[in-house]
């Protein structure tokens, strides 16, 4: 019996993108296999974060909170390296849809019970993290060399986009969410919230689609300029970015 890596992309599960391509799920994306503008940034312009659980009812778009880091890292940073790192750190979820990290951890729940009712040694342990970030990857892969951007990102800047991420997570629950029940996470409650100089106030899909398209194309030009030129490598960047995210 063959391993499931050896499924080709082509008799992979797929899924019809807006654009009306055949994206392989889990498998390598083929030069032109998405459409940045129609099968991305307008499918994040109508995903809603928080699972659309916003405290007035109205959709906060995950385009608008891609570009609300992205921006207030360029103003910190005034590097569009990183910026363009946060910008697209949630592309997959334009294909995939927003699994929220409550819906993970209760999935991971019940298919360790599930695990637990047909026998521990029958069964191995099996990551719902893991199957999310191997869905992603292949998408992550295809927008970052789009962006002019490696895939993985390098450590250093992976981890500053996901301090980045906690602290727009922290006021993001402040401006947008009801008063919470109880406690999130300990690792949450400590991190400090994005200063940001104004409340959120969300904006309609098409105008975050537009938004988030317009900073994808104009720092994908400055990238991959600067991969011809030999410039931009982010070697010496990572080495530096913990400081910006003070």
């Amino acid at each position: 019996m063959k391993s499931p890596d050896t499924v080709p992309a082509q008799a992979a599960p797929w899924a019809q993108t807006a654009s009306g391509r055949a994206l392989p799920l889990g498998r390598a994306i083929e030069p032109g296999g998405l459409d940045i503008r129609r099968d991305i940034a307008i499918p994040l312009g109508n995903t809603g974060r928080f699972a659309n659980q916003t405290a007035s009812g109205v959709i906060y778009p995950v385009a608008q909170h891609c570009c609300i880091g992205a921006d207030w890292i360029m103003a910190q940073t005034f590097d569009y390296r990183l910026a363009m790192a946060f910008l697209i750190h949630d592309a997959p979820e334009g294909p995939l849809g927003d699994w929220t990290t409550p819906v993970l951890q209760a999935m991971q729940m019940l298919l360790d019970e599930m695990r637990r009712e047909a026998g521990h040694d029958l069964v191995p342990r099996i990551s719902m993290a893991a199957i999310k970030k191997r869905l992603s990857d292949p998408i992550d892969r295809y927008v970052h060399a789009e962006a002019g951007l490696p895939w993985p990102l390098p450590r250093d800047i992976a981890a500053y986009v996901h301090l980045i991420d906690r602290r727009m997570l922290k006021v993001e629950r402040e401006h947008l969410l009801a008063r919470p029940p109880r406690a999130w996470d300990a690792g949450l409650e400590q991190v400090k919230p994005l200063p940001l100089k104004q409340r959120i106030k969300p904006m309609s899909p098409a105008k975050a689609a537009e938004n988030w398209i317009s900073r994808f194309e104009e720092w994908s030009q400055r990238l991959h300029a600067d991969r011809v030129a030999g410039h931009g490598g982010l070697t010496a960047l990572a080495m530096s970015i913990r400081e910006a995210a003070l």
